[in-house]
């Protein structure tokens, strides 16, 4: 599409609209005080279906930009709402990648949801170590905190995990598939087409290391040199992170990186190069789809045999990904009752559950599993705080049994916060030279309330 536009004031001609806010994990970070920190400075429309906002966000040091994609029937129906589809672009693309590179408004032609496509850059779709500095880019907490809960003041959507889904090509397979398994609570599908899923895998591993210099940074800005930040690389890998996408619709679409004669594709020129990437995004799948196996992680994949990375071999993917995620929406699934999640953040929530390391711990992993109604159970180290979801409405008191106290009081919400001892907190980070990261595990379960 042609991206001459004109300017005009959206929500009054295309009829937005605000719901109140949702029981989500956006939400929740909105009522624990974090600011949103993002503003819209510039709309523009590109076509009946396509607008494009220009915001401005600490997240970033210039202003970033967004394509929505209106579904057919949006104006034409201004008391309906509708589900969300988040597209992430690959390395060397950006927000306008999706209607431009792979037509994104013909392939969304029949799609029954707004369909938001971010600006990524080459950052991998993640908040920059830069040494420590933690500075600007933050693509995840762009997407996160920020982009979802605007989108869904902006425009009628139905803000609820359920309807959100997050997909992507090369890196956006990527960060689609690392957002979704670090907030699960937050995605009810999730899409990887012709990703980059595995950076445990090495030739992934170099493109990452060198994508920042791309964006004129040093080499391994992004997460720090695997050799003394191997933790952060772990913490946003996708396939290291598989257990946490337990509950999440999964698609895993890969070619194998052969030409395909039926898509124009030789072994001559630039295609060499694309067949060499696919192969590479192929073994990534493969690596993905072996964790998910081993773990009895229901997923779709599908493995279209002769392809390379290339616009050809994305649109046949993206079809029909689009089409599993519409009947999703149609048929959602519930959240899970009982999960389980690991994570690096010295502080986390999901699915209303919040948990603080202890401070004193170098960065490493903790596990929550069997979370549920009931109880917990933790695997780290350090004294770990937990805060509950409002389970306990109308309790005067909470047995706890595995906790440090063996009692504790809700709140106004109905929440108990109590705290885990997982022993002395390990002092180096994990996975770095002489490290010795011991890891002790605790289950904590509710008794019988008193009211």
């Amino acid at each position: 599409m042609r991206r001459a536009a004109m300017s005009l004031t959206l929500c009054a001609a295309l009829g937005c609209g605000v719901l109140p806010a949702a029981a989500s994990g956006t939400a929740a970070q909105a009522a624990a005080g974090k600011p949103a920190g993002a503003r819209v400075i510039a709309e523009k429309r590109l076509g009946p279906r396509v607008i494009e906002l220009t915001i401005t966000t600490p997240a970033f040091n210039t202003p970033t930009h967004v394509d929505v994609d209106l579904p057919v029937g949006y104006r034409a129906h201004p008391d309906k709402r509708w589900p969300v589809a988040y597209f992430l672009a690959g390395i060397l693309n950006n927000y306008a990648s999706f209607n431009d590179v792979v037509d994104g408004l013909e392939l969304t032609r029949t799609f029954p949801a707004i369909s938001v496509s971010p600006n990524g850059d080459s950052g991998w779709w993640s908040d920059w170590y830069e040494k420590g500095k933690y500075g600007a880019p933050k693509y995840e907490t762009f997407v996160i905190d920020q982009l979802i809960p605007l989108i869904d003041r902006m425009f009628r959507t139905i803000p609820t995990r359920s309807q959100r889904a997050i997909a992507g090509v090369s890196m956006g397979g990527y960060g689609a598939m690392m957002l979704a398994a670090r907030h699960p609570d937050l995605f009810g599908d999730a899409a990887s087409i012709s990703g980059a899923v595995d950076t445990n895998f090495v030739p992934i591993a170099e493109i990452l290391t060198a994508s920042s210099l791309i964006m004129g940074r040093q080499p391994d800005a992004i997460y720090g040199p695997q050799a003394t930040q191997e933790v952060r690389w772990r913490g946003h890998n996708p396939t290291t992170l598989a257990s946490n996408l337990r509950g999440v619709n999964l698609q895993l679409r890969t070619a194998d990186g052969t030409p395909n004669q039926h898509l124009g594709e030789t072994l001559l020129g630039i295609d060499a190069t694309a067949c060499v990437e696919e192969a590479g995004v192929h073994q990534a799948s493969v690596g993905m789809r072996r964790r998910l196996n081993a773990l009895g992680i229901h997923y779709l994949w599908h493995d279209y045999g002769p392809g390379c990375h290339d616009v050809p071999n994305f649109e046949r993917e993206i079809g029909p990904t689009l089409q599993t995620i519409a009947r999703e929406f149609a048929h959602p699934s519930p959240a899970p009752a009982t999960f389980s999640y690991r994570s690096i953040e010295p502080a986390f929530e999901v699915y209303g559950w919040r948990v603080r390391a202890d401070r004193r711990r170098a960065l490493e992993f903790l596990d929550l599993n069997h979370v549920s109604r009931t109880g917990l159970t933790l695997t780290g180290s350090g004294t770990t705080t937990v805060t509950t979801p409002p389970l306990f409405h109308g309790v005067d008191r909470v047995v706890l049994h595995g906790a440090t106290t063996k009692t504790a009081a809700p709140d106004s919400r109905g929440r108990i916060t109590f705290q885990v001892d997982l022993g002395a907190p390990d002092t180096r980070q994990e996975y770095t030279v002489g490290a010795d990261t011991t890891r002790t595990t605790r289950t904590v379960r509710f008794g019988r309330a008193s009211r």
